[in-house]
C-alpha cells in the first residue's frame, strides 16, 4: 500500500511539474522542446540505471524497483509525446531535427520496455529458484521422477501411435494388393469363359463336319451299290 501511494504521489508530482514547465515555455518553441528533451534524457538515464539493478535484487525490494521503473517509463512516454507536440511550433530545420530526435527517443523507449521485460523474466526465474529450494530436495526429486515417468509414458504413447500408423499403412497395402489380385482373378476368369465359349463353338463345328463326312460316305456307298447292281443286271441280260 505504501509503495502504491508513493507511486501515485510521484506520478502527480511529475505531472504538475510538466504542466508548469509547459505553461512556462508555451511561447518559446524550440526552448520548450529542449527542456523536455533534457528532462527525458535524465529520466532515460535513471531508467537504465534502475533496470541494471533489478537482476541483483530480490523480494519486495526488487518488486518496488520494477514499479519505480514502470512509473518512469510512463513519464518518459508522456515527455516524448510532449516533445512531438512542441515540434509543431518550430519551423524549418529545427522542426525536422526535433522530429528525428523524437524517433530516436521512441526507439530508446522501446529498448527500455524490452529490457524491463527481460528483467521481469529474470525475477520470475529467481523466484522459481527460491521456491524450488524451499520445497526441498525430496520434493524436487519427486517432481523429477514424475517428470521422467511422464516422459516415458509420452514416449510409449508416441511409439504406440507410430506402430498404429505403420499397422494401418501395412493393412492398407494388403487391401490394395488384395484388390489387385481380385482384379487379376476376375480378368483370368473372363478369359477362361471366353476360351470355354470358343472351345464349345469349335466342338460344335467339328461335330457338324463329322456328320457331313459320315453322310458323304453313306451316300457314296449307296451310289456304288447302285452302280454295281446295274452292272450285274446288264451282264445278266447279256448272258441270257
Amino acid at each position: 500500500k505504501q509503495w502504491y501511494q508513493r507511486r501515485v504521489r510521484e506520478t502527480f508530482q511529475h505531472y504538475f511539474k510538466r504542466i508548469n514547465l509547459s505553461h512556462g515555455v508555451a511561447n518559446s518553441g524550440m526552448a520548450g522542446a529542449s527542456n523536455f528533451e533534457r528532462e527525458y534524457s535524465e529520466i532515460s538515464a535513471d531508467i537504465t540505471a534502475k533496470i541494471g539493478r533489478i537482476p541483483h535484487l530480490f523480494g519486495k525490494e526488487k518488486n518496488d524497483l520494477i514499479g519505480d521503473v514502470e512509473v518512469l517509463l510512463e513519464e518518459a512516454r508522456d515527455l516524448i509525446d510532449q516533445i512531438e507536440v512542441e515540434s509543431h511550433s518550430a519551423g524549418g530545420e529545427q522542426r525536422r531535427q526535433i522530429a528525428s530526435n523524437v524517433q530516436n527517443y521512441r526507439r530508446d523507449y522501446e529498448t527500455h520496455v524490452k529490457n524491463l521485460r527481460k528483467a521481469r523474466l529474470t525475477y520470475a526465474d529467481d523466484h522459481e529458484q527460491q521456491r524450488s529450494d524451499l520445497l526441498g530436495n525430496e520434493h524436487k526429486n519427486t517432481m523429477v521422477s514424475n517428470s521422467e515417468r511422464l516422459e516415458r509414458s509420452s514416449r510409449r504413447l508416441e511409439d504406440g501411435y507410430r506402430m498404429a500408423l505403420e499397422t494401418e499403412e501395412i493393412g492398407q497395402n494388403v487391401l490394395n494388393n488384395l484388390a489387385q489380385d481380385r482384379e487379376k482373378i476376375n480378368s483370368a476368369r473372363n478369359r477362361l469363359n471366353n476360351v470355354d465359349s470358343s472351345l464349345t463353338q469349335s466342338s460344335r463345328l467339328l461335330n457338324n463336319m463329322y456328320r457331313r463326312v459320315i453322310q458323304n460316305k453313306v451316300l457314296m456307298f449307296i451310289i456304288g451299290a447302285i452302280i454295281v447292281f446295274i452292272i450285274v443286271l446288264a451282264l445278266y441280260g447279256m448272258l441270257k
